[in-house]
């Protein structure tokens, strides 16, 4: 049955990746949605300047249409510079999941493309350019504030993630930073919202490090070798949670002064080469050059 499986992805990568001529571009490339293709084709058009044909869904195995992380790795054994895929990292890249741009595989890194938007310096240079600072919220202590609160259970999440216990695993570390606005949350740089947020981790969190062997002291030292810090952890939470924090307060900050804090300052131009993660995408879209003699 698995060969099955994979005879049908060889096959389909092949014909997609001879699709390229007839779309008249030089790479088909299958990411994760349609909302990947903003973040992707910035980064590829920077640093591979080629033309390209982006898809957001595949049809699978049984005949349906499909999107996602899962779908785009059904074809990772059989990738070239004409076919490659671009996703999320999610956890797999803290979780040493074997995926290499050598192989045709490009990985945001951080979790999802969503938290390379919310990089703090870039975040706040663009809300004070479009506000013409007319609004005081400063994105750079919200965010290191932010990081300092979840590191301690985020690296918890890891391990239990890990080890495959469910106590404190990621749906429930989803739950806690899942926080929309509340009134208030604007003022003095989003304190009663990080609060707020504190307070739902520390009460999932409950017994739950003293009874399952957690090293705090391990974990860290881990995540420092994977690039992640009390600093800066916010890049790697489940993007999508973060997100939609930052739009729901971003909105109610911009709100009567004629600014679309998601299109016009959440979406403004990425930070290239500011922050290891994005420079590591740089150096992945370099290596793609090294499915030429391997596929083609």
């Amino acid at each position: 049955m698995e060969a099955d499986k994979d005879a049908f992805y060889e096959k389909a990568a092949k014909g997609l990746a001879a699709s390229a001529t007839l779309y008249g571009v030089d790479s088909v490339v299958h990411v994760e949605d349609k909302d990947d293709i903003w973040f992707w084709q910035q980064l590829l058009a920077k640093y591979r300047a080629k033309r390209y044909k982006f898809l957001p869904a595949t049809t699978n195995e049984q005949g349906n249409r499909t999107s996602g992380c899962t779908q785009c790795l059904k074809y990772k054994k059989f990738l070239s510079q004409k076919f490659f895929i671009c996703i999320d990292s999610d956890l797999r890249y803290l979780q040493e999941e074997k995926l290499f741009a050598e192989n045709g595989i490009l990985q945001t890194y951080t979790y999802s493309w969503e938290n390379h938007c919310a990089f703090a310096s870039k975040l706040q240079r663009s809300f004070d350019e479009c506000t013409h600072e007319q609004v005081n919220f400063d994105f750079i202590d919200f965010l290191q504030h932010y990081s300092q609160i979840v590191y301690q259970p985020f690296m918890l999440m890891l391990y239990q993630e890990r080890e495959g216990l469910a106590d404190f695993n990621r749906d429930k570390f989803k739950q806690c930073i899942s926080l929309q606005y509340k009134r208030g949350d604007e003022l003095n740089n989003g304190s009663q919202f990080l609060e707020r947020l504190s307070v739902s981790l520390k009460d999932a969190m409950k017994d739950v490090m003293d009874n399952c062997n957690f090293d705090y002291e391990k974990e860290s030292t881990f995540c420092a070798t994977k690039g992640v810090w009390e600093s800066n952890v916010y890049l790697f939470v489940r993007g999508h949670c973060l997100y939609n924090s930052l739009v729901s307060i971003g909105t109610k900050l911009c709100e009567g002064i004629g600014v679309d804090f998601e299109q016009n300052i959440l979406k403004s131009a990425l930070a290239f080469e500011q922050y290891d993660e994005i420079s590591r995408i740089k150096t992945d879209i370099g290596k793609l050059n090294a499915l030429k003699e391997r596929h083609l």
